[in-house]
């Protein structure tokens, strides 16, 4: 007779592997964790907000009000160009630097462009400041611009550009710089200036602006 053998139990160690997906997505982290994350992001964008609204990372000169000036004629002092001042109210809290500027002038040859110095209490200016230069916040000044007229055929009412090319004043704080174009054109013809005035019907007061440079340079360009 012949005896089966005793079937043997067999026992297999099982291995748990882990869901993929488990590996993707972390686990939640403590609820506090999350809160302090949270308060950070707020935080972080709420003051980048508030910064840049209030113009401490990009030039605001529009942001809180609006300026605005007539424009004057004179001759440099060498007699041979004219320079038109037209002004530019820095509306922020913030200084501003007035790094490079660019005038488009129909009709004309645009020589150069300053700063007029704000402590000066005499008009025509004797010193202006070059580029780049810096403007005090919620506070205007006047940007001259030297030319020589191409024509004296002007029926303009009005007459020019001016971009200005800008940055925040802010010390350590990075910043943006920024092209602003005046939304009022260099000069009107019903408040133009002309230095020195006369009560003469064909003064250089009563032309537009071409026309009025080119009498103040004794009846045309070169």
């Amino acid at each position: 007779m012949t005896n089966n053998p005793t079937p043997q139990e067999v026992t297999v160690d099982t291995v748990t592997l882990p869901d993929p997906i488990d590996q993707l997505v972390p686990p939640p982290r403590p609820w506090w964790t999350r809160l302090v994350v949270g308060v950070a992001i707020v935080g972080t964008v709420g003051v980048l907000s508030a910064l840049f609204g209030l113009g401490y990372l990009y030039p605001r000169p529009e942001c809180c009000g609006s300026g605005s000036g007539s424009s004057t004629l004179f001759l440099t002092p060498d007699g041979k160009a004219v320079t038109a001042t037209t002004y530019f109210y820095n509306s922020s809290g913030r200084k501003l630097k007035i790094l490079s500027a660019t005038a488009d002038l129909p009709g004309a040859r645009v020589i150069n462009i300053s700063l007029v110095n704000d402590n000066q209490a005499y008009f025509p200016p004797q010193h202006l400041d070059r580029l780049p230069a810096i403007v005090s916040g919620t506070s205007g000044s006047r940007v001259a611009i030297t030319f020589v007229p191409r024509t004296c055929d002007d029926r303009r009412d009005t007459w020019g550009t001016l971009d200005l090319d800008l940055d925040v004043v802010n010390g350590w704080l990075p910043s943006i710089t920024r092209t602003y174009t005046l939304p009022d054109p260099v000069a009107r013809a019903d408040q133009l200036g002309v230095f020195p005035p006369t009560d003469e019907p064909n003064s250089p007061a009563t032309l537009p602006p071409l026309a009025a440079a080119c009498a103040l340079l004794d009846g045309g360009p070169d």
